[in-house]
């Protein structure tokens, strides 16, 4: 199937039954979906008896799902308003996030899904494998680093299940992954964009100790490198040089 963007679709059907379980998805739930392509999780998880709002930048696409019953907005989910997509569809309370995310994009749509957490009781994303990992790595490891932190400053973050390439068409040159998040209500009110830009800083030079980046570095992490910091450690540096 030829696509306008980039997009990659699921046609493997027991990998679809797996996600569609592990995502626990229950009579009366609301998801809000991103990307929904030609429906191959979208249909699934309206058949299980949830409701879908769904956003998908492909126009034909976009007519194909409304005539199969979808509720969809034809639009870019980066430049929509997903508060508004909800309020005039009388949508009150938290709802559920799902996207299989293009990976042309992956960095834009994090940010704006981390940015709008605050209207998710919890996030999927199946994202490039090597994302999915990064997002969730621990201190001292080679692929820990900001966005690691901010993933586990903001949510609870599990790894659900290893997607392979095969399962998608046209089969992409990367494996993929399901993740969970589900965030913390304790820091709905941190800056996103600001918590990068200040941990950009002594990522940077990631192999450097912490003193020869960041200005003002307390004493207790001055001499170690930013990879050694744990994730609530950064956090309260933040804040207190904020």
């Amino acid at each position: 199937m030829k696509t306008r963007f980039s997009q990659v679709f699921l046609r493997d059907g027991g990998v679809i039954r797996r996600i569609v379980g592990v995502m626990g998805v229950g009579v009366g739930d609301v998801f809000f979906e991103v990307g929904p392509g030609i429906g191959a999780l979208t249909f699934p998880i309206m058949e299980s008896g949830a409701r879908v709002i769904a956003v998908e930048i492909d126009g034909f696409l976009c007519m194909a799902l409304r005539r199969k019953g979808v509720d969809v907005v034809c639009g870019d989910y980066l430049k929509v308003d997903t508060e508004e997509i909800l309020a005039e569809r009388g949508v009150g309370g938290k709802v559920r996030f799902f996207s299989s995310v293009p990976y042309h994009i992956t960095h834009d749509v994090i940010l704006k899904v981390f940015s709008e957490r605050h209207l998710f009781r919890d996030v999927h994303l199946i994202l490039q494998r090597e994302v999915a990992q990064k997002l969730l790595s621990a201190p001292k490891s080679k692929s820990y680093g900001p966005f690691s932190i901010i993933t586990s400053v903001l949510f609870e973050g599990r790894y659900l299940m290893g997607i392979p390439n095969r399962a998608f068409s046209p089969v992409p040159k990367v494996h993929s992954a399901l993740i969970r998040l589900i965030p913390r209500e304790e820091n709905l009110a941190l800056d996103v964009e600001e918590f990068l830009g200040f941990l950009k800083v002594p990522f940077k030079s990631r192999r450097k100790k912490i003193k020869n980046t960041l200005r003002n570095a307390p004493k207790d992490i001055a001499d170690l490198r930013p990879e050694d910091v744990p994730p609530d450690t950064w956090l309260k540096v933040f804040e207190s040089i904020s």
